[in-house]
């Protein structure tokens, strides 16, 4: 009888809180399947700097939570040391990773330092991996990268372990071979179906009660991010879920919708160990699945749940037949963002590529807002070419769709996104950077404006957008001088929930 295998998942998180990553399930479930001895290692308990969530409560967008989302962080300096017993004492056959561009600068700050057994094979997949295979597999570090949609060709992977045989020729993967140092891309595999994709197993055993909490509105609940379909329709040119569409041409459907049953399984099943409050449904633009789906949806919702979520959509979606729809899952609370991204009308349509009226923005808002559902705006600063003045357009705009949680980001150029090239052939960037957090800085060298005005002006946006402009020299004291006026800046951001408070 065959030994069992060992198979060690490590998931490089930035986040300073645990969050269930959306493939790590899928990546225990199937070894677990497959009969493997698996241990899963997160990085979430290891000191790092500030995330994108707590910069955005220190700056106004989102309402201070209780950091007991967080407790016990683990010093820094342990993390290598800890990963490498786990390592020595386990002695996996696979190590397996998944790693967004942040997660993955992440990685590499540790796993260079890392001693793997010869025995020992690791792959890696996710967003990062499918857009820069080739930087990551030059690297040397890994066997084999998986690209693009994971689910066949992981299973595959571990099938070929299990029966020693050899992993080169593995359609979905780039293969490295550390002995006569040749590469062989052996091209993506066909998408999987919507009906056969969620059959696949998510074992969601090895997460504790720490993953569940979260803040939201000033509180900590218990959320867990649902999966209802993938893929989106538009082009926006600042994200790669285009280009990953764009990717597989050719290949099968790419815009799948989630089995009704399979969501309600999944729910059942958390519902099980953990009571969930709020549901985060991830899907990059929720109502524009097909009616009949949203109404049995709705409709399931209230009789097998009726707990809140959150969704994300799109503005050509609002319109008051779908907020009704929404209304029919009798949830306590619904939650719908946009990602609303500028307020000038130049960077909207020539550089986000995005067809839509700043009027209508403002008004899909003001229904959303008489209906009596939670807003939430997503906006970006420092797109490529953008200019103070334009940068004050989104403030404005801000300020008129009176969105109860706003998220400002800084644009990063992750790699293959059209702005990422065309940063590169105007000289903004050589394209071998480090991409920072969506709220740390901007790497781009522009003549329209510098990356320190953009991270100073992500700082005090929402001040400038919730405070009256008799505020307005103050914040700007705050915006070109922060170290030296912190209490002030304090002072102002405690002013801008009262003001809010009062003017609902």
């Amino acid at each position: 009888m065959a030994k069992k295998k060992k198979i060690l998942v490590l998931y490089p998180g930035t986040m300073n809180r645990a969050r269930i990553a959306l493939a790590v399930p899928l990546l225990l479930g199937i070894a677990k399947k497959r009969a493997w001895w698996v241990k899963y290692f997160d990085t979430a308990f290891y000191e790092k700097e500030d995330d994108s969530v707590i910069a955005k409560e220190k700056s106004g967008g989102f309402r201070p939570s209780p950091m007991e989302t967080t407790p016990g962080m683990i010093p820094k300096e342990q993390l290598v040391g800890d990963v490498q017993a786990i390592i020595d004492d386990f002695q996996p056959n696979l190590i397996a990773i998944t790693a967004m561009t942040c997660d993955y600068q992440y990685l590499m700050s540790f796993l260079p330092r890392l001693k793997i057994p010869k025995e020992s094979l690791i792959i890696i997949g996710g967003h990062h991996a499918t857009f820069s295979e080739e930087k990551v597999i030059n690297t040397g570090l890994f066997d084999l990268v998986c690209i693009g949609q994971g689910e066949k060709t992981y299973d595959e992977i571990l099938e070929k372990i299990e029966k020693d045989k050899p992993i080169d020729r593995i359609m979905g993967t780039v293969f490295f071979d550390k002995k006569s140092k040749k590469i062989k891309n052996n091209g993506l595999r066909k998408l999987i179906s919507a009906e056969e994709l969620w059959k696949f197993p998510l074992d969601y055993s090895f997460f504790d009660e720490r993953y569940y909490k979260y803040p939201f509105d000033g509180k900590t609940v218990n959320m867990f991010w649902l999966e209802v379909g993938r893929g989106c329709p538009f082009n926006c040119t600042y994200c790669g879920a285009p280009q990953l569409r764009n990717k597989y041409t050719g290949l099968g459907q790419y815009l799948t919708i989630r089995p009704l049953d399979s969501i309600f399984k999944t729910i059942k099943q958390i519902n099980k160990h953990y009571q969930i409050d709020i549901f985060n449904i991830t899907h990059e633009c929720f109502l524009m699945q097909p009616k009949v789906w949203l109404e049995e949806f709705a409709n399931r919702w209230a009789k097998e749940v009726g707990k809140g979520f959150l969704i994300q959509t799109r503005v050509e979606t609002i319109n008051q037949e779908m907020l009704d729809i929404l209304k029919k899952s009798k949830a306590p609370v619904i939650q719908i963002g946009l990602g609303i991204e500028s307020g000038s009308k130049r960077i909207l349509e020539e550089i986000c590529n995005r067809k839509m009226k700043i009027e209508d923005l403002v008004e899909a808002y003001k229904l959303m807002n008489q209906n009596g559902f939670r807003t939430n705006a997503y906006y970006m600063l420092g797109f490529p070419t953008e200019t103070r003045e334009e940068i004050f357009e989104t403030i404005d705009l801000c300020k008129k769709v009176k969105a109860q949680i706003n998220s400002v980001n800084i644009f990063q150029p992750y790699p293959e996104l059209p702005l990422t090239k065309m940063c590169i052939e105007k000289g903004y960037m050589k394209g071998d950077e480090v991409v920072p957090s969506v709220t740390d800085v901007s790497i781009l060298q522009m003549p329209s404006i510098s990356a320190g005005e953009i991270a100073n002006l992500r700082r005090v946006f929402m001040l400038y957008a919730k405070l009256p402009k008799k505020y307005w020299p103050d914040i700007e004291k705050c915006e070109k001088g922060y170290e030296p006026n912190k209490d002030l800046y304090d002072k102002l951001l405690n002013l801008r929930w009262e003001y809010e408070k009062k003017h609902v």
